[in-house]
């Protein structure tokens, strides 16, 4: 009987998604910050199943997409005779025979490839810059309760049921001193980081941007929300990450208009003031457990020349690489699940780039990597282009978010994958509104004959 009921879900949930593909893709965003809640606490049973739901939704709403066909100004031809070439080249890589069986490169191609259609689909989603604003100015509104479990997980013990990774998995609860490292609703830390540098992003962009008074107080509050919940986490690249991008948007402006620049300056004076200050006198215990982590833990320094030295120790050792999929964490259980040949045993590696050469070798490695890199440059090109200030700062935003991340976890990183291709999308998105709202603008001021 759970079996149908599940059945019956699953093609209800399928169908609704195709017919309604709009909201099961924005509904997608909400799904992946909940997901982990879903797998830890109410539905542990099910964890696995959770995991790929998200992909299935995703699949039902490209079908639906594609059935009901827009056009869509397609500018960058180039890019998708680059992501052909990695499309065949990943799937070509799920049949390498170390990884003992092609099903496991399924997980491979699901990281690499299922998410990149978001860059087409996106500009679908949205119509104005209003109906923009209000889409991500409402989903920040999450962030209020997912930091306040945070703040609770932080000052409850290690044992607690709140602190509790996913059920079956026997893996300690990361603490600094007496202090959990909190993960919020996400599985494990590294969802909790990604999802508070993507609030942090786009609460800049809102500060600099909105004029009103009481949404600058709902941002400072969310604000200070974020920056407490990233010192609680115990993670140094989150707060890396804030310094960096509050300094290169700062830069970017600068080059581009002054005034801009200044704007912001004025703009961010109260609330990095106002934040310090709650930090300092409600926070304390935090900001020491993270200094003493910062201060005894390995290098920062060694771990980021190391997402580069690994690249060049694995292709000396294989330059053809192990398959797609290879270093997926959930590669193992699938193999356990489904009694799959083990495959061969992989060298051990933490950083984004060494698990993208074991996987793809050298040739897929710079293949991958180009097109990071082409979208860093598109991104950049749409910011410089752009008049709007709204859209020039979510592009330059978008731009600073994947440059900081170029060497962090993506394919390993679910959470990452939803944002990631979603800012990508903004090289088609934001110039298609600028330039819709430009043609009305031309019919509102062209006078009648």
């Amino acid at each position: 009987m759970e079996i149908i009921v599940a059945l019956a879900l699953g093609i209800l949930i399928v169908f609704g998604a195709i017919q309604n593909w709009k909201f099961a893709i924005k509904s997608i965003f909400v799904f992946v910050i909940i997901e982990g809640a879903l797998r830890r606490w109410a539905f542990p049973q099910a964890r696995d199943l959770i995991y790929f739901f998200k992909d299935f939704v995703l699949i039902s709403a490209y079908i639906g997409f594609y059935n009901r066909p827009r056009p869509l100004v397609d500018r960058y031809s180039f890019l998708k005779e680059l992501l052909l070439v990695i499309t065949i080249f990943c799937c070509l890589q799920a049949f390498n025979p170390s990884l003992g069986s092609p099903i496991v490169g399924l997980l491979g191609i699901r990281a690499y490839l299922l998410y990149i259609p978001l860059i087409w689909i996106v500009p679908h989603l949205f119509h104005s810059e209003t109906d923009l604003h209000n889409f991500l100015r409402n989903y920040l509104f999450i962030l209020i309760p997912v930091c306040i479990l945070g703040i609770i997980q932080y000052f409850s013990p290690p044992d607690s049921p709140l602190n509790t990774y996913i059920a079956g998995e026997e893996v300690g609860v990361a603490t600094i001193g007496s202090f959990v490292r909190i993960t919020g609703t996400f599985s494990y830390l590294v969802g909790l980081t990604t999802y508070l540098s993507v609030c942090f992003t786009l609460l800049i962009i809102f500060i600099s941007q909105d004029t009103n008074p009481k949404w600058q107080l709902v941002y400072i509050f969310e604000l200070t929300l974020v920056i407490i919940n990233s010192f609680m986490s115990g993670a140094r690249f989150i707060i890396i990450y804030e310094v960096l991008f509050l300094g290169g948007y700062f830069i970017c402006l600068l080059f581009n208009s002054y005034r801009s620049a200044l704007k912001l300056m004025v703009r961010m004076f109260v609330p990095i003031f106002l934040v310090t200050i709650v930090a300092v006198v409600y926070f304390q215990p935090a900001l020491d457990a993270f200094n003493y982590r910062a201060t005894n833990s390995d290098s920062v320094e060694d771990r980021i020349f190391g997402s580069f030295t690994q690249v060049f120790d694995y292709a000396g050792d294989r330059f053809d690489g192990y398959g797609t999929g290879a270093t997926q964490p959930s590669a193992n259980s699938l193999r356990k699940i489904l009694d799959l040949p083990s495959g061969e045993e992989l060298p051990p590696s933490e950083v984004e780039t060494g698990r993208v050469v074991i996987e793809l070798g050298v040739i897929g490695f710079i293949l991958w990597y180009s097109l990071r890199i082409l979208l860093l440059l598109l991104l950049y090109s749409v910011f410089r282009k752009l008049k709007n200030p709204f859209y020039k700062e979510l592009a330059l935003g978008a731009f600073l978010f994947q440059t900081i991340n170029l060497t962090g976890q993506l394919v390993t990183n679910p959470t990452m994958l939803v944002y990631f291709w979603f800012f990508s999308g903004f090289i088609y998105l934001l110039p298609a509104l600028e330039s819709q709202e430009d043609l009305q603008n031309t019919f509102t001021n062209t006078p009648n004959k």
